[in-house]
């Protein structure tokens, strides 16, 4: 039995807590995903948390190996880069004092990770936990009661801080154990892509 159909079983025995299962996204070609991600953002009930988990296919930098021949005519191999489309996982989270940001995961080898953030959303946040009026923008801030105070706030968002925020958050499904099984979804091969048909890959 595979992961989904495992865990669809798990439900039907009432295993899982199904209120508390992450929704999997499947991002389609020319679909923005912060729309998306804001769509769940407007459900979302709790100060922080997963939101939903999102799976798009693009391009990435792969290594693969290829045949050369030396001067003296022996054969040996060489690693080389390529471009192929490989499955990408996305943790779209909400944290009380960082705000929405994501987890980017790469199913391919090297299995490059990223974590993206919004500083403005950061720093519009603090104000407010320490009762300070403020009128936020988009992607700032109008005015403040304290500005003294806001820019002691800017001026704080270190490595450190953001250090913190991924190691609070180093595997979303930590969050919820009975959804381990996402660890074996993030191994399966990709689809339909070149990766299949380039010799001496090997999908994941």
């Amino acid at each position: 039995m595979d992961a989904i159909e495992q865990l669809k079983e798990d439900v039907r025995q009432g295993r899982v807590d199904v209120d508390r299962l992450i929704p999997v996204v499947s991002f389609k070609k020319g679909q923005r995903e912060d729309d998306v991600a804001a769509e769940h953002r407007a459900r979302f009930q709790g100060t922080e948390g997963v939101l939903f988990l999102g799976k798009a296919q693009e391009k990435v930098n792969v290594f693969r190996t290829e045949k050369r021949t030396a001067p003296n005519g022996k054969r040996y191999p060489w690693i080389v880069t390529i471009s192929v489309p490989v499955n990408q996982f996305y943790f779209y989270c909400i944290d009380e004092d960082f705000g929405p940001f994501f987890l980017k995961y790469c199913t391919y080898f090297p299995y490059n990770a990223k974590l993206c953030i919004n500083g403005h959303e950061y720093v519009k946040r603090q104000p407010a936990k320490e009762g300070i009026a403020l009128e936020p923008l988009g992607n700032g801030v109008l005015s403040c009661a304290n500005p003294k105070r806001l820019q002691q706030i800017c001026d704080g968002l270190s490595a450190e801080k953001i250090d913190s925020l991924l190691r609070k958050w180093p595997v979303p499904t930590a969050i919820y154990p009975e959804f381990g099984k996402l660890r074996e979804l993030m191994s399966t091969r990709p689809g339909k892509s070149n990766i299949r048909k380039e010799k001496g890959l090997r999908p994941i």
